[in-house]
C-alpha cells in the first residue's frame, strides 16, 4: 500500500493553543490520523516550531505549516509505501537545517507520527510493536508512570518553584495496579488538601494546583496522601521533581531567584541535599539550568550517587546535546520529548544513545497536549522503562494512560489463548 493523500489541519490542544494534526491516506482507502503537541515551559535547544505569527490566535496559527506540508512534504511521501525511518531521513535532508527551521519541527513531527501509524497499519502491528522492531526489541515491558500530582512554576497559578510533584508507584506487578495505585493517590491527596484548606483546581498537565508557602508543605501533602494510599491500597511510591530551573535562572548573573532572593547553583543543590533525606525523592528533573554546565557537574557529584539526575532542556532530545552530557558526566537520565527534534527516528536515536550509555530514560508528554496516544506506544515500544503524561486529570492525559491499560489486557488475553 502506498501514500495516496495528507491532510493538515489546525485542531486546539489542552491548552486552547492551536496545533496540527495529520490525517494520512493510503491508496486502499485507509486512514491514520497524528498530532503534535506543544510545550510551554520549553529549552532554548529545541527544534524550530513553525508559526504564523501576527494577530491571528495570539500568532499562534498553523496556516504557514499546513502550507509547507502541502507543498513541501507531501510531494516527498505520496506514491511511496510509508517508511518511517527512509521518509524521515527525506524530510530532515529536505529542511536542510539544523534546527529544523525553514519546515518546522512540529510540521514535520506530524507527518512522521503519521508515516509511522501508516507503515504499522501496513503490516498489520500495533504502532509499539513496530517501533519495538525498529529498536531490534524482542519483547516489551510496561513502562512505570510518572503521576504529576501537584503542579507548579509556569503550569500553574500559585507560588511553588518546582514544576511538577510527582509519585511513582513502584514494586507492583502490572501497569493497572500501578495505574489504580496512581488513581487512588490522587484522589487521597484531593481529601488531603481539602482538610488542609488548599484548592483543588487542577494545573495544565491535570496535577492539583495548590497555593503552598513552600516546596516543603507540598512535600508534606504529598506523604500524607501516600500514608492514607496504603491503608487501602498495597503500593509503595517514591517521588520526583521537575524543578524547570532554567525558568528562574539569570545567564548573566549565574544565579537562581528563589522566593524573591538570588541563590546560587550550591544553594539549590544544598536544599535538594535535604530534600533527599527528608523525603523517598527518586529522581530530579532539570534540578540546574541549561546553561549552567559547570553548576550540573558539580550536582552530579553531590548528589547523583543518592537520586537520578534528569536531563530535560538540557538534552532537548537532541543526541549530539545528549552525547556531550555524557563525556562531561552531567546526568544519569534524559527526557524524551519528539517534538523537541521533530522526527521519530531521531527521538529512537536519542533513546538508543542512553541505552548504549547506561542512562535511563523518560519518554514525555507537554503542557500543551492532544489525545494522540503516541508517546505510550513510544516509551513501550522502545523498552524506557518509564512515562510521563501527566496527572490522573483531563482526558488528553488519561489517554495516554488508558492507551496502556488496553494494550496491556490484549497481551494478557493472547498469552492466556496463544493461537
Amino acid at each position: 500500500m502506498k501514500i495516496k493523500k495528507i491532510v493538515g489541519r489546525e485542531i486546539f490542544d489542552s491548552r486552547g493553543i492551536p496545533t496540527l494534526e495529520v490525517s494520512l491516506f493510503l491508496d486502499e482507502g485507509q486512514q491514520v490520523v497524528a498530532s503534535v503537541p506543544s510545550g510551554l515551559s520549553k529549552g532554548s535547544y529545541e527544534a524550530f516550531e513553525m508559526r504564523d505569527g501576527g494577530r491571528r490566535l495570539f500568532g499562534f496559527g498553523l496556516t504557514k505549516a499546513i502550507d509547507i506540508l502541502d507543498r513541501e512534504i507531501a510531494p516527498v511521501l505520496i506514491g511511496k509505501e510509508p517508511d518511517v525511518v527512509a521518509m524521515d531521513l527525506e524530510m530532515i535532508a529536505h529542511d536542510g537545517t539544523v534546527d529544523k527551521s525553514n519546515l518546522g519541527a512540529n510540521t514535520i513531527l506530524a507527518a512522521s507520527i503519521a508515516v509511522l501509524k501508516a507503515q504499522a497499519l501496513v503490516n498489520d502491528v500495533q504502532a509499539y510493536e513496530l517501533i519495538a522492531r525498529l529498536c531490534g526489541i524482542e519483547s516489551v515491558t510496561m513502562p512505570y508512570p510518572f503521576f504529576n500530582v501537584i503542579n507548579g512554576g509556569v503550569h500553574a497559578d500559585n507560588k511553588l518553584h518546582v514544576q511538577e510533584f510527582m509519585v511513582v508507584p513502584v514494586n507492583l506487578p502490572t501497569f493497572r495496579a500501578a495505574f489504580e495505585a496512581g488513581i487512588t493517590l490522587f484522589h487521597e491527596l484531593k481529601e488531603v488538601l481539602h482538610a488542609h484548606g488548599k484548592s483543588t483546581a487542577v494545573g495544565d498537565e491535570g496535577g492539583f494546583a495548590p497555593e503552598c508557602e513552600s516546596e516543603t508543605e507540598a512535600f508534606d501533602c504529598l506523604m500524607e496522601a501516600i500514608e492514607r494510599t496504603k491503608e487501602s491500597c498495597a503500593a509503595h511510591f517514591v517521588l520526583a521533581i521537575d524543578v524547570a530551573a532554567s525558568q528562574f535562572y539569570d545567564a548573566k548573573s549565574k544565579r537562581y531567584e528563589w522566593y524573591g532572593a538570588p541563590i546560587t547553583a550550591d544553594d539549590l543543590i544544598a536544599l535538594y541535599e535535604q530534600w533527599i533525606s527528608q523525603y523517598p525523592l527518586y529522581a530530579i528533573e532539570d534540578g540546574l539550568g541549561e546553561h549552567d554546565v559547570a553548576g550540573w557537574q558539580r550536582m552530579m557529584k553531590k548528589i547523583g550517587d543518592n537520586v537520578q539526575l534528569v536531563g530535560d532542556d538540557l538534552f532537548a532530545t537532541n543526541s549530539e546535546r545528549i552525547w556531550t552530557g555524557i563525556e562531561k558526566k552531567l546526568a544519569t537520565a534524559a527526557i524524551i520529548k519528539p517534538n523537541q527534534i521533530g522526527t521519530v527516528t531521531e527521538a529512537l536515536q536519542a533513546i538508543a544513545l542512553c541505552k548504549e550509555h547506561g542512562m535511563n530514560v523518560i519518554v514525555s508528554h507537554r503542557s500543551g497536549e492532544t489525545n494522540d496516544s503516541f508517546i505510550a506506544d513510544l516509551a513501550l515500544g522502545s523498552n524506557t522503562g518509564a512515562l510521563k503524561a501527566g496527572g490522573c486529570s483531563r482526558g488528553e492525559r488519561l489517554a495516554k494512560y488508558n492507551h496502556l491499560l488496553r494494550i496491556e489486557d490484549a497481551l494478557v488475553l493472547s498469552a492466556l489463548n496463544p493461537t
